[in-house]
């Protein structure tokens, strides 16, 4: 069915946003103002999709698309927004989710973007073509509200060497069944993982992939395959089904080491590492600044800071290694669940002498208790995307003087910082920070103080 609609709105996934009958429709690529006729789909989370046929007017704050693959590939949604309007976007994001919460007095500061080819890790989807050469692969991202992959050659917000090796990898792609290609650019060394391997490589598989990475000046080259199933032939189905996904590194011509204020940390395989240059040092800032860790030293003891879901301490040795802190000694304490980020961690404190200690710990089910939050004066939490809700309310409970929360998701931050104020603390400063750009993700740093 095709009806005519007024945009009137734009949505949190970049959709321009209509109303028809009382339902909310969602228009991609169209802006509030803008008329337009579409052809109305299938139902989507609050509310209905629907496709845009014909745009009968222009908004003023529409930009000319950079990517020649906007529109199709869904890993960007946001390129036909003029900058101011963008803006303003990614911050209404931030402030309507706080607001969902009860947070309505925060002042939030302007956005601070990456630039355009500066994404130094991606993951792209890969499929058989159906319709196309025997053998083609698509590697690429999806389209938009579907399973299709949008092969694409170029990518305008990968940094140029890893966009260099998008076609040699889809050529690998045809030779080797694999889902899907993570690729990170490390301040040294490119690692590459492939997964979804249905079996453990055989060794031509393994020989044609370490040729690959020496052909491509690739430093460390992974695959992530299933195990072979449990049970011979009478084996029933979901014995046979328990095969669990294994990674290994195939070929590793040279380290692979992340650099964070001047600390060499080896880079294990997965191992997090924030998605721009620009935002990483833009987080180090907010959270050094924010923590004014010189007003929490006190005579002769060092500042203790716990450094929650920390990585491989991307925020951590830069304020373990920080002398522009008025002089204040530091204690960082790094808490991950991950055994092999956590070893790494440890011997790059040991190899530069800092006051670092690195604890493996899942905090999702066992957060720092109220007793254990005692030892410090400064807490920094940096979890996934589903926030860290139980330590939250540990920390509200604390007496904590200061805390930094970094984030990748408005909805679980406005959760957790509703349990903070409600514990009375005080966001003091709440900066949006957009690493993934043209995407409807949004990060930010928010720092809090305890009232009184």
């Amino acid at each position: 069915m095709q009806c005519e609609l007024r945009i009137e709105a734009l949505g949190a996934g970049g959709d321009g946003i209509a109303w028809r009958d009382g339902a909310k429709l969602f228009v991609p690529d169209a802006l509030p103002g803008e008329r337009v006729l579409v052809e109305l789909g299938r139902a989507a989370p609050g509310g209905t999709r629907a496709r845009l046929l014909e745009r009968l007017n222009h908004s003023l704050n529409r930009a000319a698309p950079p990517c020649e693959y906007f529109g199709d590939c869904g890993g960007c949604v946001a390129q036909h927004i003029t900058a101011g309007t963008y803006s303003e976007w990614k911050i209404g994001v931030i402030r309507d989710a706080l607001a969902h919460r009860g947070l309505t007095e925060v002042a939030i500061t302007p956005l601070i973007t990456s630039p355009p080819a500066s994404r130094r890790r991606a993951r792209f989807a890969v499929a058989r073509q159906h319709g196309g050469p025997e053998g083609a692969v698509a590697l690429g991202f999806r389209r938009r509200g579907s399973d299709e992959i949008v092969a694409v050659e170029r990518c305008t917000v990968l940094l140029p060497a890893l966009e260099a090796l998008l076609k040699p990898l889809r050529d690998l792609a045809t030779e080797i069944g694999m889902t899907e290609i993570s690729i990170t650019q490390v301040h040294q060394g490119i690692d590459i993982i492939l997964h979804g391997l249905d079996a453990p490589p055989t060794l031509a598989v393994r020989e044609m992939l370490a040729a690959f990475a020496h052909r491509h000046s690739i430093q460390r080259l992974s695959v992530e395959s299933l195990t072979p199933g449990r049970g011979g032939k009478g084996a029933g189905k979901r014995k046979r089904r328990q095969r669990k996904a294994v990674l290994e590194t195939i070929v590793q011509t040279s380290v692979v080491r992340a650099r964070f204020a001047g600390v060499w940390v080896d880079f294990p395989p997965s191992a997090f590492l924030q998605p721009t240059a620009a935002g990483e040092s833009a987080i180090q800032h907010l959270v050094r600044s924010g923590l004014a860790l010189e007003k929490l030293s006190t005579g002769k003891r060092a500042v203790r800071i716990a450094d929650l879901y920390a990585g491989i301490g991307g925020i951590g040795f830069a304020l373990a290694s920080d002398d522009d802190v008025g002089g204040a000694r530091r204690h960082v304490a790094m808490f991950e669940d991950s055994a092999a980020m956590v070893g790494a961690a440890r011997v790059a404190a040991s190899q530069a002498g800092l006051p670092v200690t690195a604890g493996e710990r899942d905090l999702a089910r066992r957060p720092l208790s109220v007793a254990e939050l005692k030892a410090y004066d400064a807490v920094i939490f940096d979890p996934p995307r589903a926030g860290a809700r139980k330590q939250a309310e540990a920390l509200a409970a604390s007496d904590v003087a200061r805390i930094a929360a970094v984030s990748c998701n408005a909805a679980s931050f406005a959760r957790d910082a509703r349990i903070l104020t409600d514990g009375d603390y005080r966001m003091h400063t709440l900066t949006p920070i957009d690493q993934f750009l043209w995407s409807s993700h949004v990060e930010l740093v928010a720092i809090f103080c305890r009232n009184g």
